[in-house]
C-alpha cells in the first residue's frame, strides 16, 4: 500500500528540516508514535538505525528503520529492517515566499500474503489520517 500526503508550510525548508532531521523531535510531531529508540550511536545521517512503533487500530506496528537518503533541507528517507515492510520519506520542496511544500509518503506491506492485503486496505484509511495528523502536528511545530 503506498500512500501520500502534503502540506505547505509557511516556512523555508531549512527551518522544517531542523525537525525533520532530529530524531529526539519525532516523538512531538509523529501522531500514533508509541516508541521511537535510537539504535546507533553518531549523528542522524544515511545508516542511522532507530526501533519504532506506532498504533495503528489497537495493533502497534514497526520494527527498526534505517536512514536511506539525507538530502540536507530536501529528503530523509528510510526503510524498515525489521518488522512490516516499510518505506517512508518526508520530501521538502521550496515553493516560493518564503514557505515549503512537505510531502510524508509511506508504502508498507503487511505479511500474509492476500490476508496481508486485505489488512493493508483496511488499516490504509486510517494511516492516512495519522499521515495528515503527522503533518499537522509538524507544521504547527515549524511555525511557532
Amino acid at each position: 500500500m503506498r500512500l501520500s500526503r502534503s502540506r505547505i508550510f509557511g516556512v523555508d525548508p531549512h527551518i522544517v528540516w531542523k525537525h525533520v532531521s532530529d530524531p529526539t523531535c519525532y516523538p512531538e510531531f509523529m501522531a500514533h508514535l508509541e516508541r521511537w529508540e535510537t539504535v546507533t550511536d553518531g549523528p542522524v545521517g544515511i545508516g542511522s538505525r532507530f526501533t519504532v512503533h506506532w498504533r495503528v487500530g489497537s495493533v502497534p506496528i514497526g520494527g527498526v528503520i534505517e536512514v536511506v537518503e539525507f538530502d540536507d533541507a530536501r529528503d530523509l528517507a528510510w526503510i524498515g529492517i525489521t518488522g512490516v515492510t516499510l518505506r517512508g520519506r518526508f520530501r521538502l520542496r521550496e515553493c516560493g515566499d518564503g514557505k515549503t511544500k512537505v510531502t510524508f509518503r509511506l508504502a508498507y506491506e503487511a505479511p500474509g500474503g492476500v490476508l496481508g492485503l486485505i489488512a493493508d486496505r483496511v488499516a490504509a484509511r486510517q494511516v492516512g489520517r495519522i499521515m495528515n495528523q503527522t503533518l499537522v502536528r509538524l507544521q504547527d511545530l515549524t511555525e511557532s
